[in-house]
């Protein structure tokens, strides 16, 4: 009598994540600069903001480069802070979970800075406001989904359709209210999908002899912080180039 081969099983392994940490420590500071906005003369006053260091391209044009970064840990009014805490608290302890502090946080400074020098280099308002960071992260997960499909299989498929619907309503929000700052949206999310994409836990199934498989990351550390350094370049080129248009009129969007 003949048996037929049985089904394969499907065997639960445990990933090498990282507890949560420094996304609460950025929670925590986001709150700190918030009191000092409001203690400095409020968080919806303009001159404030400017004060503490908004992106605000005629005087990022004359030399205050600085603002580029500070301005992603400043907010306008206590809903915008509210909204951002929340999205960074779901979506940041996520990718550090999966990426650990260090590569978290590289991730996090960096998109930042991409989504400031896109709001920069195409926008001429104020602007301000942890989110462009935070549509880097979402990049992030949408690169590590991407690059581990084969491992996470149907559960990859359902997170990056969440991904998508989650984008697409970001997109829609920010087509319709005019406060809302798209570019430095946009390049936030394409910093954190091409840094998410170098920096990703590339998981691979491993036989340990008579033991159970494990999953190890196979990325490769030193190729991994080339491709950041590569990157910073990159955006330094983007920011350069958006500095030269900017200077011919520094006021370009203001005085009509």
């Amino acid at each position: 009598m003949n048996s037929s081969p049985s089904a394969p099983q499907s065997v639960s392994l445990r990933l090498p994540t990282y507890r949560p940490r420094v996304t609460y420590v950025l929670m925590g500071l986001l709150v700190v600069v918030f009191a000092i906005e409001t203690l400095a003369g409020g968080s919806d006053n303009p001159r404030t903001l400017i004060q503490l260091g908004a992106n605000f391209a005629p005087l990022v044009t004359t030399g205050d480069y600085w603002r580029l970064f500070t301005a992603n840990f400043l907010h306008i009014g206590l809903m915008h802070l509210f909204f951002n805490l929340y999205a960074l608290y779901i979506v940041g302890t996520e990718v550090e979970m999966f990426y650990g502090p260090a590569r978290f946080l590289v991730i996090y400074l960096l998109t930042g800075l991409s989504g400031a020098i896109a709001s920069y280099a195409f926008t001429y308002g104020l602007s301000a406001g942890a989110s462009t960071a935070i549509m880097g992260l979402i990049g992030t997960l949408v690169a590590f989904f991407v690059r581990n499909r084969t491992v996470f299989g149907a559960m990859s498929r359902n997170r990056l359709t969440n991904l998508v619907v989650v984008i697409a309503i970001n997109v829609l929000y920010g087509l319709s209210v005019s406060a809302i700052d798209n570019f430095g949206h946009l390049g936030g999310f394409i910093g954190g999908a091409i840094l998410g994409w170098l920096l990703c836990p590339f998981y691979q199934v491993e036989a340990q002899g008579s033991g159970a498989p494990r999953v190890v990351d196979r990325n490769s550390l030193r190729a991994e912080w080339l491709g950041v350094l590569l990157v910073s370049v990159l955006f330094v080129v983007a920011f350069w180039a958006a500095l030269q248009y900017h200077q011919a009129d520094p006021l370009q969007g203001f005085i009509k």
